[in-house]
């Protein structure tokens, strides 16, 4: 690759990718300022209720951002071809489509609520179970919230804007945390000679704090594409009206998209179990590991969306040429971002755990866990997860589905259960399957990306949408 092309490609990357960037890690510092402040406040026992909780969380996350998914690269592709109208009506579909999975979601989750806690921290402590319920309690209806706000992020990021979102998120996050603040702690004060005192809430603080700032994010979000945006902008609630077209293109991607994503969270869910019954101590240290890795891995997370956008554009515009090479570009950046990240961080696994106010017996389990993770995030996690970003913006969803549940349930669920429970490794054992689910990840992939096989789906939609 020459150095003008080299410089080119960089630059059109961290354009779109350097916001996002910057919205994941304020995220990350975020989450853990509030773990740090659960941990030092409640326990390991509400570290280890949030912990399970967040996975039905990130499940449903997965869900919602299947459609934010759908969304962008419909919208991407439209900006592609620069089809503004087209691309506006397909973000009010991409939303009109949340809103109804979400309150689904929120229906169901209302009424199974304790059976979904029972079937998750059936096994572990009364504390931890009770933490796990209230916690959910509080934060079923910002589902809702999170699956609107999330898809108009993404029709928004498609359009090539991705600073609202971040300035957004910034905002949220903040708010999460100053009420976390307020919520969780007890503290008083004296105003104008009033002397107030607030006990502390706890758990159900902390989840009263995360549900109104993702109210305020949706305010915020809803607001802009409303009055403000000079790309995606909504003029009437007309234009959520169900258009049949839009939401099948829509559907189209993300409804394999959502499969695939809603079996990998429920697969992580599956391991969660695994992990229930090694206890508390490695309950908090598989969370703090996750939190953790969450921190490091934004880099890898912000190129997964900025190449989706890339390459959904070119798509648009029918450069497929470049589409392989930027998949690959990215991929190595990537690498060499977590490479760095990585090799800062190994040196201060001790100083991790003290951090999150780890017991001893906590700190055995997790020091090890994040040095293994910091050797095998470089090599395996960007090929087995950038690369199959950029396929879905091509259409190739079918494929990254099939490989995607194949590894998760046929490797990390598998010989998680045989290393951590049958052979008794523990939760380093549950953490060595999901290495080598990433690890054939890497391998599938790579190959299909090289191969240009998708070369046969980005076709058939380009002109698919040229006709309509």
């Amino acid at each position: 690759m020459q150095r003008n092309e080299f410089r080119r490609m960089f630059k059109e990357l961290m354009l779109i990718s350097t916001p996002i960037i910057l919205e994941q890690v304020f995220i990350s510092i975020m989450g853990i300022v509030n773990q740090l402040m659960a941990a030092n406040v409640i326990g390991e026992y509400a570290i280890s209720a949030i912990g399970i909780i967040n996975s039905i969380s990130e499940t449903m996350f997965a869900l919602f951002m299947a459609l934010a998914t759908g969304g962008t690269i419909i919208v991407a592709q439209m900006y592609g071809r620069r089809d503004f109208e087209g691309a506006k009506k397909a973000g009010a579909q991409a939303i009109t489509l949340a809103l109804a999975v979400s309150f689904l979601v929120l229906f169901a989750f209302i009424i199974f609520r304790v059976p979904i806690v029972e079937a998750l921290l059936g096994d572990a402590e009364e504390a931890v179970f009770h933490a796990g319920l209230e916690f959910f309690t509080v934060l079923i209806p910002s589902f809702p919230m999170l699956a609107v706000m999330q898809t108009a992020f993404g029709i928004t990021r498609g359009s090539g804007n991705t600073k609202t979102p971040m300035q957004i998120t910034m905002i949220m996050n903040v708010v999460n945390v100053a009420l976390g603040f307020i919520l969780i702690f007890s503290w008083e004060i004296s105003i104008f000679g009033m002397h107030i005192i607030s006990p502390s809430y706890g758990i159900i603080g902390a989840g009263l704090a995360l549900t109104l700032s993702r109210l305020c994010g949706l305010v915020l979000i809803m607001l802009y594409i409303f009055f403000k945006s000079p790309t995606i902008r909504f003029k009437s609630i007309k234009d959520f009206m169900p258009d049949v077209k839009n939401q099948k293109a829509i559907l189209g991607i993300g409804i394999p998209t959502g499969i695939e994503n809603s079996m990998f969270q429920i697969g992580r869910l599956v391991t969660q179990i695994f992990i229930v019954g090694m206890g508390t101590s490695a309950l908090f240290a598989n969370n703090i590991g996750g939190t953790v890795f969450m921190f490091m891995g934004v880099p890898g997370m912000a190129f997964s969306q900025g190449v989706m956008i890339l390459v959904g554009q070119m798509v648009g515009r029918g450069d497929f040429e470049n589409v392989k090479k930027t998949g690959l570009f990215t991929m190595v950046v990537g690498c060499g971002m977590f490479a760095v990240i990585c090799i800062a961080l190994f040196p201060m696994t001790g100083l991790i755990a003290s951090a999150f106010n780890a017991s001893e017996e906590s700190a055995a389990i997790l020091i090890p866990l994040l040095q293994a993770a910091f050797i095998m995030t470089p090599i395996f996690w960007a090929p087995g997860f950038i690369t199959p970003a950029a396929l879905r913006a091509t259409g190739d969803v079918r494929y990254t589905m099939y490989v995607g549940i194949a590894s998760m349930w046929g490797l990390r669920i598998v010989s998680g259960y045989i290393m951590g429970i049958v052979l008794g490794w523990g939760l380093i054992g549950v953490w060595y399957g999901m290495f080598a689910d990433w690890i054939v990840r890497t391998v599938f992939f790579q190959h299909r990306l090289i191969s240009g096989k998708w070369m046969k789906k980005a076709l058939k939609q380009n002109q698919s949408q040229e006709d309509s």
